[in-house]
């Protein structure tokens, strides 16, 4: 229901809840996909729901209870775009009087919802930028990461509920002063999806899926396929969120590691293709490395969860964030950090044994039947909202009979 349209073309006067995030969406990247079962969840409880994200690959949202409005920047300077972001979408919001609940999926977007005291906030800790962001950008100062973290700090001071999908992040947001029963951990999910009879390659194929970024350790596992080179018939299929431009460091340092022949890259799949090829390969590789975005900060791969979905066993690196999805040997293999020569033996191992590959993977589709769906976290994260109002409530009554 939109009550009228401001001159930007945004609706305005008509909804109950908002969800920030500075990501793109609809994307190929696995925020993307976090971020469509949270905003669906979210308006089911205060519909209609208003999303403010950076423009996707796809067409904007528009469904009877969600709105999207896409932010355009061409600015280069990545603090300068967010900064931009966030006055954007506070002046979005500006517009807006009957919201209740806004949901921040970053410090831009919270900055823009603690402006307007009405709105209950809500903080989703995926990542600090304070962390994350010095590894991309080696040139952020000392002061500029101590403003980030100030700001981080105060958003999540500020929320009334903080919610994050790992307990090894729950432990870094209570190192920072949080009480832990203001944090609920709600892990990523996925679809149990039945399996496709027609494999889409002909190859037999690890598989790896998702970003480029250091931290993931993309380059391990290209020193790993070089100890498997006496395989000759396995390859590894490299599902990236990336343009194909993104690759060329990596299929150059393929070429210098003379394992360019056995490296498949694919780019920015559909859904559906992605779930095609991760059912038919062998195994799942997530070498994450061993670094402060990884263990300070945590993380939940998304690649995990859906692997595991599809039944595939999961070669990943032995982190506390994986160990809370994974049990070595149970419903996957972990192995030390950082180790091409342990990661190629795992894999050796599993190929050479199919009956404990496939025992593994039973078991690791279990596992996400019983714990991971998007239907169960849903169901979480639904009565995490329903309980925001009550919760505000309880905090207005202990400062009236205390203050």
């Amino acid at each position: 229901m939109v009550d009228s349209k401001s001159a930007s073309g945004a609706p305005t006067l008509a909804f109950r809840s908002v969800y920030i995030a500075l990501d793109s969406h609809p994307s190929y990247k696995g925020a993307s996909t976090h971020i469509h079962h949270m905003t669906t969840t979210l308006a089911e409880c205060y519909g209609p729901t208003l999303l403010l994200t950076l423009k996707g690959e796809g067409e904007e949202i528009r469904t009877p209870t969600i709105y999207q409005s896409c932010f355009e920047s061409l600015e280069p300077n990545l603090l300068k775009r967010a900064q931009a972001f966030s006055e954007w979408a506070n002046e979005q919001l500006a517009q807006q009087y009957y919201l209740e609940i806004g949901h921040f999926r970053d410090v831009w977007g919270g900055m823009a919802i603690l402006n307007h005291p009405h709105i209950l906030p809500l903080y989703e800790v995926n990542s600090f930028p304070s962390i994350e962001m010095p590894m991309r950008f080696s040139q952020l100062t000392p002061a500029i990461l101590k403003k980030l973290e100030a700001l981080e700090n105060h958003c999540l001071f500020q929320a009334k509920q903080v919610i994050t999908p790992s307990y090894t992040i729950q432990n870094a947001i209570v190192r920072r002063g949080i009480k832990s029963d203001k944090i609920e951990v709600i892990p990523n999910g996925a679809t149990l999806v039945q399996k496709v009879n027609s494999p889409p390659l002909a190859e037999k194929y690890l598989v790896y899926i998702g970003a480029l970024q250091p931290w993931q350790g993309v380059d391990v596992l290209f020193r790993a396929m070089k100890y498997l080179r006496d395989k000759d018939d396995l390859r590894l299929v490299v599902c990236c969120s990336h343009t194909e431009h993104k690759s060329k460091p990596y299929k150059k340092f393929a070429e210098k590691l003379g394992i360019t022949d056995q490296v498949i890259w694919k780019y920015q799949l559909s859904k559906k293709e992605l779930q095609k090829i991760i059912q038919h390969a062998l195994l799942s590789v997530a070498p994450l490395t061993e670094c402060s975005r990884n263990i300070e900060q945590g993380c939940s791969p998304l690649k995990i969860f859906e692997s595991m979905a599809c039944g595939v066993p999961v070669v990943a690196s032995d982190l506390p964030v994986i160990r809370e999805i994974i049990s070595h040997n149970i419903n996957g293999v972990l192995v030390r950090p950082g180790r091409p020569a342990e990661i190629a033996r795992a894999v050796r191992l599993l190929l050479d044994y199919p009956e404990q590959r496939q025992n593994l993977g039973e078991k690791a589709r279990q596992s996400i039947a019983e714990s991971y769906t998007w239907s169960s976290i849903e169901q979480n994260l639904k009565a995490c909202y329903l309980t925001l109002p009550a919760k505000q409530f309880s905090e207005f009554n202990k400062a009236y009979q205390y203050g």
